[in-house]
């Protein structure tokens, strides 16, 4: 494995995940009563995040348009746009935002309304991120707006984000050049932001690098506690990316011949409280009895047993949306109830019944079961 850091592009990437922050604080506190790991988050990003917040309430409304709950839940208007090339693959070697942001709007009405379509039909039937059938489709659907606005109105989305789709189809390249204005408007506000952690992102990138090359995927392995898999990394070449507005997540990308880790600023200490959470045998059964607890989620983990891998299927199958049941699921991964596994081209989740034994074990031990 070979890692290295882009410190231009991960400031690019974080210019672009930035007024999503606006809404961080809200959607925590809707969350706050299923938080499998309380306390992960320290007090200083939150504080982090209050003085986003203030600085961006002026532009909520806008922000609103391509950011807010009422659009795709776990993707905005960015995301859905770029996600054909994969959003860290578009954004290398551009010299600052104001480059990246000249890309975006010389794209023209086809290739947005491609790479829109492209993405939904990915959100929805959870293909792999490299898949030529999706892109054909893509490329039949967008040809016609009739067609686009047919399969829009069959995805199982709430009708303010089908709303927002509409509007995408009816003007492609008018709701683009009013993304770039507000990201234009955005942009000080942001540099005025990320210059105060700037220096100690390129240090600690710069770190992050060397010791992953140095230790390769044992490096991986220790510095997360065994919790990321490399083997969901497809190349041996990866682009690193450092963020401090995600700085609690970890995601990973195979796009083409590339692979790509957006890294989290504070994820190693986030590690290692995870591990002492799950060291502490007790809580870690407490935590999974009550992901069990909530019906639709112990209904989504025994469609998952049937064999269910679909986030869409199983929400059309229990009458919730997408979102929920992707959150269910995430928070089934979070505390290993279920794992992650590749079917052909598409991802798939397999339940953990080794620990879930163990569990069930710990559980007749605790309450001093007697012996049959």
């Amino acid at each position: 494995m070979n890692f290295k850091f882009y410190p231009k592009e991960s400031k690019i990437y974080d210019f672009l995940k930035f007024p999503r922050l606006l809404f961080y604080r809200e959607e925590s506190k809707k969350r706050e009563m299923e938080n499998n790991y309380e306390g992960l988050v320290i007090d200083d990003y939150l504080d982090f995040v209050k003085d986003v917040e203030e600085r961006l309430t002026v532009l909520r409304e806008d922000i609103q348009k391509f950011y807010g709950a009422s659009f795709l839940y776990e993707y905005d208007f960015i995301d859905l746009i770029t996600q054909s090339h994969g959003i860290c693959n578009t954004i290398y070697g551009y010299e600052d935002e104001r480059d990246y942001l000249k890309l975006l709007l010389e794209l023209s009405k086809e290739e947005i309304s491609r790479n829109l379509i492209y993405s939904l039909i990915q959100i929805n039937e959870e293909y792999l991120n490299d898949n030529e059938d999706v892109m054909e489709r893509a490329r039949d659907i967008s040809g016609n707006k009739d067609h686009m606005i047919s399969f829009i109105k069959e995805l199982s989305i709430e009708a303010s984000s089908k709303w927002n789709l509409f509007l995408i189809v009816e003007d492609p390249k008018g709701h683009m050049k009013s993304y770039i204005d507000l990201m234009m408007e955005i942009l000080p506000i942001f540099n005025r932001v990320y210059e105060i952690y700037e220096e100690e992102i390129l240090s600690y990138g710069k770190k992050l690098e060397s010791f992953l090359n140095e230790n390769g995927e044992e490096g991986l392995k220790n510095i997360s506690y065994s919790m990321i898999d490399s083997k969901l990394i497809e190349n041996q070449d990866i682009k690193l990316i450092v963020s401090k507005v995600y700085s609690y997540a970890v995601s990973m990308f195979n796009v083409k011949e590339d692979s790509y880790v957006v890294w989290g600023f504070k994820m190693e200490e986030t590690f290692k409280k995870m591990k002492e959470i799950d060291e502490n045998k007790t809580q870690g059964r407490v935590q999974i009895f009550k992901n069990l607890g909530d019906k639709t989620r112990y209904e989504t983990l025994k469609l998952i047993a049937q064999g269910q891998s679909s986030t869409t299927e199983i929400a059309k199958k229990l009458g919730v949306s997408t979102a929920t049941i992707s959150y269910h699921i995430n928070n089934f991964l979070t505390t290993k109830v279920i794992k992650l596994d590749k079917r052909d081209k598409r991802y798939g989740y397999t339940i953990d019944y080794e620990l879930l034994s163990k569990v069930i074990e710990g559980l007749k031990e605790d309450l001093l079961f007697p012996n049959p």
